[in-house]
């Protein structure tokens, strides 16, 4: 099963993901990652934008982020391709792209 993480980006510190309509974004966040063999993914709030969730995937933190509104509206709908692009952002970044996504 794989671990679904919040932190602050400001002091590392976790959080729970409390809002009432993201059980079922986190339900689809925890079948995309077992369909793509990831133990753990997290989501980091951004320091100075609190919409802003960096995502990382394993070991991988990306320079790709989720609004925070897709968990706070249960955007469950969008959040596959959100991920699936955070999944490209990894590929890139892995294949020396990375500093050419900003």
């Amino acid at each position: 099963m794989t671990n679904i993480l919040f932190r602050n980006e400001a002091d590392g510190s976790s959080f729970e993901m409390t809002q009432p309509k993201a059980a079922r974004v986190l339900d689809d966040i925890q079948q995309w990652a077992t369909k793509n063999s990831f133990d753990h993914i997290t989501f980091w709030r951004d320091g100075e934008d609190s919409s802003k969730y960096w995502v990382q995937l394993g070991d991988d933190r990306l320079n790709y982020w989720v609004h925070e509104t897709t968990f706070s509206e249960g955007k469950h709908e969008d959040v596959e391709m959100q991920l699936d692009y955070a999944r490209g952002a990894q590929r890139r970044s892995a294949a020396g792209f990375a500093k050419f996504d900003k």
